[in-house]
C-alpha cells in the first residue's frame, strides 16, 4: 500500500496520521481536528453543508483575499489600486490556487467521488486549498492564516515576481469566450463617480443582455479588466 493512500485511509480513522499530516504542510500543530475531517470532504460524498468543506472553502476565499491584499499592500507601498487588484488576481485565480493545491498533495487526501462529482482534479485541488485556510483560520486564527499564506505559499509555492511580469489580459480572454460561443458582450458605464478627486467607475459586464460582473477603477480600462476578470470566474472557458 502506498504511502498516499496508507495516509488517506487514516485521514479519517486516527487523529494522529491527520494532525502529522497537516502539521507537515502547514507548519501548525492542529487543536481543533474535526476542522481538518471537514477540509477534506468533498459534496459529492457529502452532501449535508455541515459536513463537506464547502462552508470552510467560502470562508477560506475571504481570508486569502484579506492576507493577500496585505501583503500586496505591503510589498508595494507605492503602487496604485488598479495594480494591487490586478496582481491579487493573479495570485488568487482559479488556475493558480490550482497549482497550490496540487503541490501540496490535498487531492490525495480527499474523499471525492470522481464520477458525481462534476469537477475536475485541478479544480478540487484549488478549492480544497481554500477550505484549509478556512479550517486553519477557525483552529488557530488570522495571524497562524497569515503566517501559513506568507510563508508557505507566497515565498514558496507562488513566485510574486513572476507574476508581476506576467501581463494577463482577461478582456481579450472574455472576448475570445464570447465570440468561441456566439454571444454578444457589452461593457457599459454604469456610474461615474469623484472618489479622492479623481474620477472613479464603475462597469458592467454583461452577456446576452445579462449582467455577469462588476468592475470598478479610477480608469476605464482597470474597471473593465476586473469586470472581465470576475467574469472569468463564472462561465467557463477554455
Amino acid at each position: 500500500m502506498s504511502l498516499i493512500r496508507k495516509a488517506y485511509n487514516a485521514l479519517f480513522t486516527d487523529n494522529k496520521e491527520l494532525s502529522k499530516f497537516i502539521k507537515s504542510i502547514t507548519g501548525i500543530t492542529p487543536s481543533k481536528i474535526k476542522l481538518y475531517k471537514q477540509v477534506f470532504k468533498h459534496r459529492s460524498n457529502y452532501s449535508d453543508s455541515r459536513e463537506n468543506n464547502e462552508r470552510l472553502e467560502l470562508l477560506g476565499d475571504s481570508v486569502l483575499d484579506l492576507v493577500v491584499v496585505e501583503y500586496l499592500f505591503k510589498k508595494y507601498p507605492y503602487r496604485e489600486e488598479g495594480f494591487i487588484t490586478e496582481m491579487k488576481s493573479k495570485i488568487v485565480n482559479r488556475s493558480s490556487l490550482n497549482i497550490v493545491g496540487q503541490k501540496l498533495g490535498l487531492v490525495d487526501m480527499l474523499s471525492w467521488n470522481k464520477k458525481s462529482s462534476g469537477d475536475t482534479p485541478k479544480d478540487i485541488a484549488g478549492n480544497t486549498f481554500e477550505a484549509l485556510v478556512g479550517a486553519i483560520y477557525l483552529d488557530a486564527g488570522l495571524e497562524a492564516a497569515k503566517k501559513f499564506i506568507f510563508k508557505r505559499v507566497l515565498q514558496s509555492l507562488i513566485d510574486v515576481d513572476v507574476l508581476e511580469a506576467t501581463e494577463t489580459d482577461y478582456k481579450s480572454k472574455i472576448f475570445h469566450y464570447v465570440q468561441k460561443n456566439g454571444k454578444k458582450l457589452e461593457f457599459l458605464t454604469a456610474s461615474e463617480l469623484s472618489k479622492n478627486r479623481r474620477t472613479y467607475f464603475v462597469i458592467h459586464l454583461i452577456i446576452d443582455n445579462e449582467l455577469i460582473a462588476v468592475g470598478e477603477g479610477f480608469s476605464k480600462k482597470i474597471a473593465e479588466q476586473a469586470a472581465a476578470m470576475k467574469a472569468l470566474s463564472t462561465v467557463k472557458v477554455d
